[in-house]
């Protein structure tokens, strides 16, 4: 068996606080979420026995640490605190991409410009900065595994979701990087189109890489992230993974994903029953 460390994060970027409504148009109520439903979600989360690595404020590294010793986890989990969710050297791009969010000729073209990921410019780069945040793991020497996963904080909905035992271990190839796709991908499709539309083709709620393969990752990430602004466009980290799927294929498996349960992973692909 494989095992496979997690990286997760949660900064609160104040989901709690969002307005009811955005370009005269309601929020869905998913997209409104308190620190403590993030944290209930991650409660479930902790309860697995792989090493974990957890990045967050000072102000809430007792509670994420208190939520894994609780389960006899503590030796397997470092927690990384950051003054904000923002790695050094990337302070300017909050001020770029809110710029491009309140363009009318970005906004205007959005089917439903009201969903946060056109407006709320910490959300985008919170998300966009998830293989930023295992590079870093990886790089710090903090990952003993050759596979490694970044799994979103409030990933975990349910009970169901991770089977007993709490063990998550699978046979990745530990030469690729991992995407879980909800359809098929269409190369010859437009970005923009997709960014427009709001289809989501990749998965970055979970994804898996051998461990040495991150760097490029998040190489990939940064140079799509700058072609978006270059072309006064933005989204989130999905569209981005798309992007860097597209750009270099042949360092991608592709796993099938069901748009109405994404959050199976740890039951479809795991090999400790």
């Amino acid at each position: 068996m494989s095992d496979i460390s997690i990286v997760t994060a949660f900064f609160d970027i104040g989901r709690g606080n969002l307005p009811q409504t955005k370009h005269g148009r309601v929020l869905p109520h998913y997209q409104h979420r308190s620190t403590d439903k993030y944290f209930d979600f991650f409660g479930k989360l902790a309860k697995l026995q792989n090493d974990m690595v957890i990045y967050t404020t000072e102000d809430n590294a007792e509670r994420v640490y208190n939520l894994r010793k609780e389960h006899g986890l503590e030796n397997q989990t470092i927690i990384n605190v950051m003054e904000s969710y923002t790695p050094k050297g990337y302070e300017s791009y909050k001020e770029k991409i809110q710029k491009i969010m309140d363009d009318a000729n970005y906004y205007t073209k959005v089917i439903n410009p009201h969903l946060i990921e056109y407006w709320h410019a910490d959300y985008v780069l919170v998300n966009i900065f998830k293989s930023m945040y295992v590079n870093h793991a990886v790089e710090s020497g903090q990952i003993k595994t050759d596979l490694t996963s970044w799994i979103d904080f409030g990933y975990v909905r349910d009970d169901t979701t991770i089977p007993i035992p709490y063990k998550w271990s699978y046979n990745f190839d530990k030469d690729k990087i991992h995407f879980f796709n909800q359809y098929p991908i269409t190369p010859e499709r437009p970005i923009d189109s997709i960014i427009y539309t709001g289809d989501v083709y990749v998965q970055g709620c979970n994804i898996v890489a051998g461990t040495k393969k991150w760097s490029l990752l998040k190489d990939l990430m940064v140079k799509n992230m700058d072609l978006l602004i270059q072309n006064n466009l933005i989204d989130d980290d999905q569209t981005l993974l798309l992007m860097s799927y597209l750009s270099s294929p042949e360092n991608f498996e592709l796993h099938s994903a069901d748009p109405n349960d994404w959050f199976r992973i740890f039951r479809k692909y795991n090999e400790v029953k």
